[in-house]
């Protein structure tokens, strides 16, 4: 009896502490356009540093937001929320990835597993990593709404 207590103890322990890789993340982001220009220019949504007028109105009003079970997207108009799991990275300089359940979405089987890894950047900027293609979006630099 002892030993299922002390099992039962350890498990719910290392299940909070993964857990606790995305609590200092929790909240809403908006895109950093100044460092993610370089990206911007790079697949014409940017010509001299300024914006196309209808992308720049787009990206202005993008959203990402995580809570402790699910991230969501809102970007042209399409809100997406997609639950997941987290636990410390597996990768370098990642702080925690998130292991998305894409059961209800209708992706392809290479797909189910897909996770993000989120990184810390400068001054409180935030990178997501995709763990398939397509990775425009691991180009993009997140920032916190305060």
């Amino acid at each position: 009896m002892k030993n299922t207590f002390l099992i039962c103890a350890l498990f719910l322990g290392f299940s909070a502490f993964s857990q606790n890789c995305i609590e200092s993340y929790i909240g809403i982001y908006h895109v950093d356009i100044e460092a993610t220009m370089p990206f911007f220019e790079e697949t014409a949504y940017a010509k001299e540093g300024v914006l196309n007028k209808d992308f720049a109105q787009t990206i202005h009003k993008t959203r990402l937001i995580f809570d402790s079970e699910s991230i969501t997207l809102n970007m042209y108009g399409n809100v997406t929320t997609i639950p997941y799991t987290p636990r410390n990275s597996v990768k370098e300089n990642g702080e925690c990835d998130l292991l998305l359940d894409m059961s209800e979405m209708g992706v392809p089987e290479e797909a189910q597993d897909m996770y993000l890894t989120l990184y810390l950047k400068d001054e409180g900027q935030l990178q997501i990593i995709n763990s398939v293609e397509p990775k425009e979006m691991d180009n993009y630099i997140w920032v916190s709404l305060k």
